[in-house]
């Protein structure tokens, strides 16, 4: 049925594949073997080529995903720099949304590696990203779940 789903679209310019990869990649964190390679392979190979038709759309989100596959492997200073480019990336090219989920997922990484100070002001900063996004929701949700 994943599969099935999967097939739905290149059309929309690397989004489909970059959501997938945070999907898969986040599921590869809470699994204990690497059953979403194959899977998370297939969306880097996707948006790398649509980084390479559209950079200012596509580089962020190609940073981020590569932040998390190194912070899976346990690359901790390589997934700190590409999670900092993507969070730049993202500013650069007007991808406020796309910052915020860079900072949360960089927050993210930082709570793993037990580094709350870092974690607690990425959160602030994705929260503020949300609320500057127009996505109370999501930024309420943020603050009710930060885990401190």
């Amino acid at each position: 049925e994943l599969e099935k789903n999967m097939s739905r679209t290149r059309l929309k310019w690397g989004v489909t594949a970059f959501y997938d990869g945070l999907i898969f990649l986040a599921m590869a964190h809470n699994s204990s073997e690497f059953e979403w390679s194959s899977k998370i392979s297939n969306v880097m190979s996707n948006v790398k080529k649509f980084e390479q038709i559209g950079k200012s759309n596509n580089e962020h989100k190609l940073l981020l995903l590569e932040a998390e596959i190194k912070s899976r492997m346990g690359e901790k200073d390589n997934a700190l720099k590409k999670y900092q480019l993507a969070i730049v990336a993202a500013e650069k090219n007007g991808f406020t949304h796309e910052q915020a989920i860079a900072n949360e997922r960089a927050a993210d990484f930082f709570l793993r590696n037990n580094d709350k100070i870092k974690a607690s002001q990425y959160y602030g900063k994705a929260n503020s990203l949300y609320l500057q996004w127009g996505a109370q929701g999501k930024a309420d949700d943020l603050c009710k779940n930060i885990p401190f």
